[in-house]
This record gives structure tokens, sequence and C-alpha cells, in this order.
């Protein structure tokens, strides 16, 4: 995740546009929202300390709810069909959403309403996040191909279902 989100587009409003997301929900869907979550915090909050600090303390909570999110929408994939791309989609769209909402507040704090007002009008359109909503099933999708036994982790009894 980290390695990903260094490299980034700085936005003209603050923050960054990457593919640090979709290397969250990816991890989401195949390993649940606790792991995604975790992974997308953690790996956003380490690039934030170096590229824009003052971000890093709030990405934890927002990545986590983000990665949650996507990952209790994708509960009960275990292969690839049209019912189950389709709830691909829709966990990444939760996903995005949901971490729309979690960085308004933040936004509102750091910059004031106005700044808050714009992160939702720019969400709206997407923009640069567009390509991270169409990619990130498409990869999901081709690990799960390539890689059949990849849901055999987050299905298992023994695997991180159980923290989810």
């Amino acid at each position: 995740m980290a390695v990903v989100t260094f490299y980034a587009i700085p936005l003209p409003f603050g923050g960054i546009a990457h593919f640090g997301n979709t290397v969250m929900w990816t991890a989401s869907i195949l390993f649940g929202g606790l792991v995604g979550g975790l992974a997308g915090g953690i790996g956003g909050a380490m690039v934030d300390l170096v590229l824009e600090p003052v971000w890093a303390p709030f990405d934890i909570f927002c990545k986590l709810a983000s990665g949650l999110a996507c990952g209790l929408v994708s509960i009960g994939i275990r292969s690839v069909s049209k019912k189950t791309t389709i709830q691909i989609i829709l966990a990444v769209i939760a996903g995005a959403v949901v971490n729309v909402l979690a960085y308004a507040p933040v936004y509102w704090l750091l910059f004031g309403p106005g700044a808050a007002g714009l992160w939702l009008a720019r969400s709206i359109i997407p923009g640069p996040a567009l390509v991270t909503y169409i990619v990130t099933p498409i990869i999901t999708i081709a690990i799960m191909r390539a890689y059949p036994r990849v849901m055999d982790f987050r299905n298992s009894r023994q695997g991180i279902r159980r923290y989810i």
C-alpha cells in the first residue's frame, strides 16, 4: 500500500490521488475489511508522514472505515461469477462512499466548511479516482481467477473472517 501511494498526483485543494485505494479495496475483498482497512490506514499514514504529514493521523481511521465497508459488502464471495462481479463492484462503491464521507469532516476541521464542500462536490465527479473505481474490480477478479484459493483464507474459520 505504502509503495503504491508514493506514486501520487497532488490535488489542487489538498490531498493526493493515488492507487492506494485500489490495493486497500482489493485486500478488503480478498482478505476481509479489517485487513484491507488496516493496510490502507497504516500504509496511507506512513506515506503521509513523508508527503503530507497533516493527513497522517486521519488516514488510519478514514481508510479503516473505507476498508471495513468494502469488506462487509464483499462477505460471502468465494469465486468469480456474474453475481460476485456485481458484489465486488458494489463493495468498491461502498468503500468509495465511506472514504468520501470519512474525509469530509477532516477537510472541514483542517481547512473549513468551504473545503469540505469542495471535497464533497469533487467527489460527485470523481476525476482521477474514476480510474481506481474501474481498476479495482478488474485487478480483484484477475487475482481471483489466477489464484482461485485466495478466498479460502478469508472464508476459513482460522482466517480473518472470525475478526470481521
